[in-house]
């Protein structure tokens, strides 16, 4: 076996099961197991009791896949393009955006490998972690800080994750030649990416890219309000008679008590399941939003139509 090989097949060591996975790559368990079943966006060996396991290859194009779907991509458009025509597409995307990214970097290995295909370049540039700890008070913040060591050993660990803190740093980022897979993995506990030499430039600048925290869009949208109507008042405008000559005000009506309902399911999903909380959070936000302005249009036909509740 090649000395290429054997890193290679190093690099892609499964280090976790699914649920750490799926965290990691910023999606639910629940989401993983329908794309991994349903699109095969990525293959982690299975043992003999059915538990996958999930390397930071796996992560990293699972954090690629899950930010194209969120720029509006298909899932079944993307799912099985290669590493690098994820990468591509989704700099398409990033360009402008990307630029508002603060990058610090470690070791002028990875200075190079960046050279050309990160804008802007990074903010600074240091020679080593002892060069970073001096000057840590005028490093300022960071969006990424990239570290790039020869040898990760144990009293190192301490000292990149005390560095993240300080900054602080949204994202860290280490490459490393050689070290012992425990070290590895306690890292990777903490949030950190890692990943193990050769790394290319383009990987590196992909890492970068899909490092920035994902923020779903949401259309301008009327702040949300207390309800408007009981849900007494909405079952007597699906029943009153009204002046307009149409159905509108019914089926308005109608409409509100569907949000209403689903308000407050989205508020229990938040509650009942932890690893769901954030989304069931942002669909319950934009569901009142979506009652408020609904409940504006009916208060101006309860109005126009001469409708008493």
């Amino acid at each position: 076996m090649t000395v290429a090989t054997a890193l290679d097949e190093q690099t892609s060591r499964p280090l976790m099961r699914s649920g750490t996975a799926a965290r990691l790559a910023g999606m639910s368990p629940s989401t993983l197991r329908i794309w991994e079943h349903r699109y095969g966006v990525v293959a982690p060996p299975k043992a003999a009791s059915g538990q996958r396991s999930y390397s930071m290859k796996d992560i990293e194009r699972l954090r690629l896949i899950k930010r194209l779907t969120v720029e509006g991509h298909a899932i079944g458009a993307v799912a099985r393009l290669d590493t690098d025509a994820l990468v591509t597409l989704l700099a398409g995307h990033q360009i402008a955006s990307a630029g508002a990214l603060r990058v610090l970097v470690v070791g002028p290995s990875a200075a190079r490998k960046l050279q050309g295909r990160l804008r802007p370049a990074p903010a600074h540039v240091y020679d080593d972690l002892d060069h970073l700890e001096r000057e840590v008070a005028r490093a300022g913040s960071a969006d990424v800080l990239v570290i790039h060591v020869a040898s990760l050993h144990a009293s190192m660990t301490d000292r990149v994750l005390g560095l993240r803190s300080t900054l602080p740093s949204a994202h860290l980022i280490l490459v490393y030649s050689f070290g012992a897979q425990a070290l590895v993995e306690t890292l990777v506990a903490a949030g950190v990416t890692v990943r193990r030499e050769p790394v290319s430039g383009r990987e590196l600048a992909g890492l970068i890219v899909t490092s920035r925290p994902i923020v779903e869009a949401v259309v301008d949208k009327v702040p949300s309000s207390p309800r408007r109507y009981s849900d007494v008042e909405l079952v007597t405008l699906t029943e009153i008679p009204s002046m307009v000559a149409c159905e509108c005000p019914r089926h308005l009506a109608e409409i509100v008590t569907l949000l209403v309902g689903f308000e407050r399911y989205s508020s229990e999903c938040a509650s009942q399941h932890p690893d769901d909380a954030a989304l069931h959070r942002h669909l319950h936000d934009v569901t009142s939003s979506a009652r408020t302005m609904l409940e504006q249009a009916l208060t101006r036909l309860v109005i126009e139509a001469g409708l008493v509740l």
